[in-house]
Parts: C-alpha cells; structure tokens; sequence
C-alpha cells in the first residue's frame, strides 16, 4: 500500500510544467503525522508503521473494506464505495519536498521510533486492506519500533524526469514469546526500468526480512 503525503495542488502542478524552467525553490520542510500499512506477501505479514491494528481497525473502516471487497466481486457496478477516512499517525514524520527548475517535486520522507507491530497475512487475504487481511488469523506476531523512509523523485508524474521512488524499513521488535527479532524491507522502481523477457522490470526491488536477532 503506497499513500502519498501532498504538498501542492494539481492545478499548480499543471501551470507549473507548462511555463518555462525557472530556479528551484528552497526546499520546503515539515512534520506530519504520516503512517504505513502493507501487506508483505512474501513472508505473510501485514504491518503497521506509526500505527497500530486496534486504532486503524475502525468499524467504518471495516465496513468499507467489506464493502469494497463485495464491490469488487459484484463487478464493479456504480460508484466504488466511499472511503470513511483514516485516524491520524501516532507521530509526525519528517517530510522534505523539492521542486526542480522543471517542476517535478522530489518527496523525502524520514521517521525513527515509529510504533510497529507485524500481523499474520490471512491464508486467504482479500488484499483490499490490512483489517480483512488478517482477522481470519487475528494473530499478532511482534510488535516494536521501526524507522521507515520514503522517497519519491517525481511525486505528482510531472513527466519531466523517470520517476523512481520507494521505500524501507527496520523495525526491532519482539515476538509474543519475548524473543528479540528484526524486520527489514525495500521496495524501489523506476519507471524508465527496461522489461525483462518474463515481463518484470528489470530494475524493481522488492524484498524482506524477519529473523532472530
């Protein structure tokens, strides 16, 4: 799950790449209370970064998520279901945006001491989202702190420049015996990545960890 953190509106970002280059701005720095949720369907976790099951698990959150896994499966007929909006991080992260002389705005994303907890990916996950996704299981596997990063070179596709952008994490945590154990993960891609004989791009990163430490 990739959620971007905004900084300036469509609308200026379409006047922006239609007028000529001018000098990069300063780059614009601030704190907000960003979280992560993904699924890691390598190892069949999903995780909470800056963000806990308990407090995102809302009951409209998973009404919606039921309703929009029943959409799906109902062919998609009308309007997708309304998204109820989501409670705010435990944290402020550390955001720096940048906007090049072309008027890509390059994002960077930085946060240490961010609550985290790794739930069991259900068997049959719906990957809709992370409450449908593990309360079949409703098994917690760790829970401790992470730092997570988040970059993005092109963040509103300005088409001036490939586009790469990503994420990772380190989280330390403990499992429900007690014992010490870390989780890593990387995902990057660049969108200029050439394709390989198998259809992959050739240049996507996409990786995890779990281990005793």
């Amino acid at each position: 799950m990739r959620r971007r953190v905004l900084g300036l509106c469509a609308s200026a970002l379409l006047a922006l790449s239609a007028a000529a280059p001018v000098s990069a701005a300063p780059p614009d720095k601030h704190e907000d209370p960003f979280f992560f949720l993904g699924p890691d369907t390598r190892l069949g976790l999903v995780v909470f970064i800056n963000m806990d099951r308990a407090t995102y698990c809302t009951p409209a959150i998973v009404d919606w998520e039921e309703a929009f896994i029943d959409w799906l499966d109902g062919g998609q007929v009308g309007d997708a279901p309304e998204f109820p909006g989501a409670p705010d991080g435990f944290d402020l992260v550390r955001i720096q945006e940048k906007e090049t002389g072309q008027g890509a705005i390059v994002q960077l994303l930085r946060g240490s001491g961010l609550a985290t907890e790794l739930w069991e990916m259900d068997a049959d996950a719906p990957l809709i989202g992370p409450c449908t996704d593990t309360d079949d299981a409703l098994h917690r596997v760790a829970t401790g702190t992470a730092t997570f990063m988040n970059n993005d070179n092109d963040l509103f596709g300005s088409g001036t420049r490939g586009n790469a952008f990503g994420n990772h994490g380190l989280a330390f945590l403990q499992d429900e015996d007690g014992n010490a154990v870390k989780y890593s993960f990387r995902f990057h891609v660049n969108s200029r990545c050439h394709a390989t004989e198998d259809g992959e791009q050739a240049c996507v990163i996409d990786s995890s960890t779990l281990q005793s430490r």
